[in-house]
């Protein structure tokens, strides 16, 4: 006798799980969820300031701890997270209350404090290697040659090694130039291009009017510029500055730095800006009394370098420095030096923030609503940049470039990026 069939029950069982998945797939894909799934694997906090979390009504959240109130909670499109103390905990979200969704692991260290600056600093740094800024046709024996462009050397390329020797000055090029024309024999140069380093092999010449030997290029072993101190440690002096690499003015690459030093600038003009032409400060080395230090590091964010001691004229009360995710927009600040050498603070706006779990180097867009920046500067204008950006009572960013058509608008890198490289530690 064959089995009574059950359709009916078999029907009903599988609705309800057709159901079941759809409303889960559907609460999933809602747009708080998937920002949740897209959020970092760790969220690092400092213990008394907030945080904002992706969230969905539908994922209710458990703070996994033995702690009592670890984790103050809030917010209803969003958590607003605020620990009390340092630590480590986890954060549990499950659809429904129920379904487990993810974790999300929370470091709760102490607040970092800096020092925000806003101080012009001059900048002048030897490089590793020789930078090429131009090639120089050389007449000899009554016609021209261009022996470095003959042997596919440019502008902009960076000469690292001569004849196996490291390339620390123009002086050692100069006599190796000498003593390999003396013999008749090429210099061998190690060159630093654009996307490759290629061995390169130029034939010196004899130039009349000079009576020394030449290769057809001109090199720098050194750079200079003027910006702006972005902030610094208030035990250690460690700073950064600028918000973006120092570059070698013909190419725009960064400069590789062997090693610099960093003093005072005083700023004697400006050079307004407009839509059709960038402004700058116009600035002088103004000696050490307010700035004086070492400069040894050149990154995406900016140098970095020690302090031989607190500026003179400039902020001295440390401020937390902020997280990205704490960085809203609205009104802030920025500290930067129009006459002098002393920073004073001008309003802006931040029209937008970019969230960022990696380093970045655009991460805000803000516009100047001070009447008297506007007025004096147009905007803003090279020598600003590292400028530090303040935002309820807190360092936020730094100035990193501006919209040439629009010098009004400016964009602005997240200073939490820049107290995050390994140098600065």
């Amino acid at each position: 006798m064959k089995s009574p069939r059950r359709p009916r029950r078999f029907t009903r069982s599988k609705a309800l799980g057709l159901v079941a998945a759809f409303v889960i797939i559907t609460i999933g894909t809602t747009v708080p969820a998937q920002r949740l799934a897209l959020f970092p694997e760790r969220l690092s906090t400092a213990a008394g300031q907030d945080v904002i979390v992706p969230w969905s009504r539908w994922l209710p959240v458990s703070v996994a701890s033995g702690r009592s109130n670890p984790i103050m909670i809030g917010g209803a499109t969003s958590l607003d997270l605020k620990a009390s103390r340092a630590g480590h905990y986890l954060l549990k979200f499950r659809l429904f209350g129920w379904i487990p969704w993810r974790g999300l692991p929370v470091d709760v260290t102490k607040p970092v404090y800096v020092v925000p600056g806003g101080e012009s600093v001059g900048v002048l740094v030897h490089t590793r290697g020789l930078v090429v800024t131009a090639l120089t046709p050389i007449v000899a024996a009554g016609r021209t040659v261009d022996p470095a462009e003959a042997a596919g050397i440019d502008r902009g390329d960076v000469v690292t090694r001569v004849d196996g020797r490291a390339a620390s000055s123009v002086r050692v090029l100069t006599q190796r130039v000498a003593r390999d024309g003396l013999h008749h024999r090429p210099v061998h140069l190690l060159v630093q291009g654009a996307r490759s380093l290629r061995v390169r092999t130029v034939v010196p010449v004899w130039a009349a009017r000079s009576r020394r030997y030449q290769i057809g290029a001109a090199v720098q072993d050194r750079t200079s510029g003027v910006g702006t101190v972005t902030f610094f440690n208030p035990t250690t002096w460690r700073f950064t500055a600028l918000g973006h690499s120092m570059t070698d003015g013909l190419t725009r690459r960064p400069v590789a730095l062997a090693y610099g030093r960093a003093t005072g600038a005083e700023i004697v003009g400006l050079v307004p800006a407009t839509d059709s032409q960038p402004g700058q400060k116009v600035g002088v080395l103004a000696g050490p009394d307010n700035i004086s230090g070492t400069v040894f590091h050149n990154g995406v964010f900016g140098i970095v370098g020690q302090l031989s001691h607190a500026p003179i004229w400039g902020p001295s009360r440390p401020l937390p420095l902020a997280l990205p995710d704490q960085v809203r927009s609205g009104p802030a600040e920025i500290l930067t030096v129009l006459h002098g050498q002393t920073p004073e603070p001008f309003r802006i706006n931040i029209v937008k923030t970019v969230v960022q779990h990696s380093p970045g180097v655009k991460g805000l867009l803000f516009k100047v609503t001070d009447p008297r920046l506007l007025r004096e500067a147009g905007g803003i204008v090279q020598g600003m940049s590292g400028s530090p950006i303040i935002q309820n009572g807190r360092v936020v960013g730094a100035v990193t470039h501006v919209l040439l058509n629009r010098p009004s608008l400016g964009y602005g890198c997240y200073a939490y990026w820049m107290a995050e490289q390994s140098s600065y530690k």
